[in-house]
């Protein structure tokens, strides 16, 4: 849900269709990232809740790891 056009999103619908937060998201310290836990974050992507840079700092992630997550 959008406030304003340039306001960050508070929430999206998560890839089980329940609300999904900052908080709700994996842990930063994840070692092993399941099929759910991707899908999350991709999710929180799609939806704006945050952006491909900030995931990447996040989780030390890179852009190609974050980008093969997605279907093709």
């Amino acid at each position: 849900m959008k406030l304003e056009d340039n306001a960050p999103v508070s929430y999206v619908i998560g890839p089980q269709g329940t609300v999904l937060t900052l908080a709700d998201l994996p842990s930063t310290n994840v070692k092993r990232w399941t099929i759910y836990r991707k899908a999350e974050i991709i999710a929180g992507i799609r939806g704006g809740l945050l952006s491909l840079e900030d995931v990447c700092e996040r989780y030390s992630l890179t852009v190609e790891e974050i980008v093969s997550w997605q279907s093709p």
